[in-house]
Formats: C-alpha cells, sequence, structure tokens
C-alpha cells in the first residue's frame, strides 16, 4: 500500500489521498465525493456496486475505503469482510462503514465484519473528518485469526489517540503518567504470590 501521504496537524492534507467511495445510492455516493472533495482529495474513486470495487481494490493502492451498508449487488458488511481477507495490501486500509441503522446489534456487526468505525447517515463533515483525523493516529493492531480479519475491536482498553477527546467519560489517553508511589522491591512482589496460611 501506498504511504499515507498526510500527517496529523492542525490540517490535514488530503491533496494527494487515494479513497474509494462505495455506495449503491447515487444520491448517498454524489454526497460522499462532494463531501470528500471539500476535504482536498482531487480524485475519490466512486462505485456502486461491490463487485465493481473488489476491481479497484486490485487496481489501486488505497489510503482510505468508505462503504456504505448497501450496495448495488452486496452490502457493505460482506465487502469489508472480503476487503480484510482478499490479499491485497489494501486489505490493511482503514475501511469507514456507513450506515443509516446505528444500532447496537449494526455496529457490532460492521465492528467484526472489520470496520476501522461505524459512521451514522446522515454523515456530518465534521464528523467524517473527526474519524479520518483519529485513523491517522489510531494506534490499534492489525488482527488476523480464523474468525476475525481487521483492526484490534478493543478501543475501550486503550483509549483515544493522544490529544483527542473519547467519546466516553472514562476513556483513558494512552499516554502513561509518571508512578505515583515508589516501585515494589522483588520481595514484595515475590510475596504477592506466596498463598499464606490464615490463622483464627
Amino acid at each position: 500500500m501506498s504511504t499515507v501521504p498526510f500527517r496529523r496537524q492542525e490540517r490535514v492534507n488530503l491533496s494527494t489521498a487515494e479513497v474509494l467511495i462505495v455506495g449503491g445510492d447515487a444520491d448517498g455516493l454524489e454526497i460522499l465525493a462532494q463531501m470528500f472533495a471539500g476535504f482536498g482529495v482531487h480524485t475519490p474513486r466512486r462505485c456502486a456496486a461491490g463487485a465493481e470495487a473488489m476491481t479497484v481494490v486490485g487496481e489501486r493502492d488505497l489510503n482510505l475505503v468508505v462503504v456504505d451498508s448497501q450496495l448495488a449487488d452486496t452490502d457493505g458488511y460482506d465487502f469489508i469482510s472480503w476487503l480484510r481477507r482478499c490479499g491485497s495490501p489494501n486489505a490493511w486500509a482503514p475501511a469507514i462503514l456507513v450506515t443509516g441503522h446505528t444500532t447496537s446489534s449494526q455496529i457490532f456487526r460492521g465492528r467484526d465484519a472489520g470496520a476501522s468505525f461505524v459512521v451514522r447517515k446522515p454523515v456530518l463533515p465534521l464528523v467524517m473528518m473527526q474519524r479520518i483525523i483519529w485513523l491517522l493516529s489510531d494506534p490499534r493492531a492489525f488482527v488476523t485469526s480464523p474468525g476475525y480479519c481487521g483492526p484490534d475491536r478493543r478501543v475501550r482498553s486503550i483509549g483515544p489517540p493522544v490529544g483527542m477527546k473519547g467519546r466516553r467519560h472514562d476513556d483513558l489517553s494512552v499516554e502513561v503518567g509518571e508512578a505515583k508511589t515508589p516501585n515494589l522491591e522483588q520481595d514484595e512482589i515475590d510475596a504477592l504470590f506466596q498463598p499464606k496460611a490464615i490463622s483464627r
């Protein structure tokens, strides 16, 4: 996959980014394309069907894939699952799933398909840009296993990227602060693992 053409700064330069937008609804596809043009993406590639998008995945190096949950010939969940296991370097590209149904089951389905984020329609440009900026600093490892392929689903345990505000009130930063108490000595650590008899 090509080198990511932008870095997380105050301004994000998407002018050389290769973005694939896949959507079954012509109006929705046009709205997303115009949104990314507004972000500075010169030529976002548009596809209405999953089969057409699969061809693009095999031909171009992509920096971002945005997929609607409803496509002309399949659904976005199946397309992302295919993308993650397709064998192309694009399998590791960040993938944002756009859907009008944001029930917990649909969000979990998108996450389990391998989506980096699930975004609710109608998509606000500010929300989309926040997700893109987040993905630039995404510290999650890519997981490949028989049951799942995609970014590590355990977002909660690592918190938001440094400098970003989390969505939950109890999100922790990935930065580790200075120790508040002295380190334990080795004999104190050993004592923690030795069972002791309790006398009554």
